[in-house]
């Protein structure tokens, strides 16, 4: 296990998150691939806050390799403290820095916690390729391409956050643990969310690629290799996921930008959870699919994972 202090961009996001869906109509293109960017190097460390980025490798268990995690450690950070943790999963052609260095999450807790409008917590980004957070096997379904196949959900749910709670000062019961993202990400947690609800008390899914088999449905190779049969999707898809009944106590947050083709995904989930009587909330803002709309939520998001009660 290797720990580094994070100084520079490594995270990259796909076209589709900087630019936002380059198709609404589009049902059976996958995702676009990593495209470049150029931006100036955040600090790694806050210069007012003492807040810090930690950049750590180590070794998965589930998936006998060495993966990454960034970890934001609150300012003041004591391991006399038994802190909340808020894993954190990046979208299509992201890495586990993106919240970071390119929406600067970071930024935007240190000024709440100075606020005092949110507790200190703990924030988490893991790798996890182009997961989308599931346990898959290579010919289980028809892999689309760019996809990261392999026991991922395991990996997070055991590795990811047996380590944390075991070298950082956590609160280890469910309702000091939350799990959000945006996009692919938003699909992973409500996946993950939904699927161990005695690990997580608040899941956010920010813009969250998700189907509802409609004729605006996006990226359907992706659907059809998640879901490539009724057992699978019976397995995956947050809308059946959802009917679980093992929902008590936990809370959801759902959003998505006014010109996002997914929005009325998401809302429909939303709808769904709420006919279930499942504790969700629904928020829609002008923006698109891009990181100038998650940009301009992150204060609405840490209040929600982290808000002041």
């Amino acid at each position: 296990m290797k720990i580094v202090q994070l100084s520079a961009i490594v995270g990259i996001w796909s076209a589709v998150f900087l630019n936002g869906c380059t198709d609404e109509t589009s049902t059976s293109a996958p995702l676009p691939s990593s495209s470049s960017i150029s931006s100036a190097s955040p600090s790694s460390v806050s210069a007012d806050s003492g807040s810090r980025i930690e950049q750590v490798d180590f070794h998965s268990a589930a998936l006998d390799s060495e993966m990454s995690l960034s970890v934001y450690l609150p300012p003041a950070y004591s391991p006399a403290v038994e802190y909340p943790v808020l894993y954190l999963l990046y979208g299509y052609g992201g890495t586990h820095d993106s919240w970071f260095t390119y929406l600067r999450i970071n930024e935007a807790s240190d000024r709440l916690i100075q606020e005092n409008r949110i507790d200190p917590v703990i924030i988490v980004s893991p790798d996890y390729g182009n997961s989308f957070g599931v346990n898959t096997k290579a010919g289980e379904s028809k892999d689309p391409g760019g996809v990261s196949i392999g026991p991922y959900e395991d990996y997070l749910i055991q590795d990811v956050v047996s380590y944390v709670d075991s070298h950082y000062s956590t609160r280890t019961s469910r309702d000091g643990r939350y799990i959000g993202g945006a996009s692919m990400g938003g699909y992973a947690s409500l996946f993950l969310g939904l699927t161990h609800p005695d690990l997580f008390s608040k899941i956010g899914a920010h813009s969250a690629a998700i189907w509802n088999y409609t004729s605006t449905d996006q990226f359907t190779d992706q659907r059809d290799w998640l879901y490539a049969n009724e057992a699978l999707r019976d397995e995956r898809d947050p809308f059946k996921l959802a009917e679980s009944g093992k929902l008590s106590g936990t809370r959801i947050y759902l959003d998505a930008g006014e010109a996002d083709a997914l929005a009325e995904k998401d809302r429909s989930l939303y709808e769904r959870l709420n006919d279930l009587n499942v504790d969700a909330q629904w928020v829609s803002n002008p923006g698109g699919h891009d990181a100038a709309y998650w940009s301009g939520q992150l204060e609405s998001y840490l209040l929600f994972y982290a808000g002041k009660e």
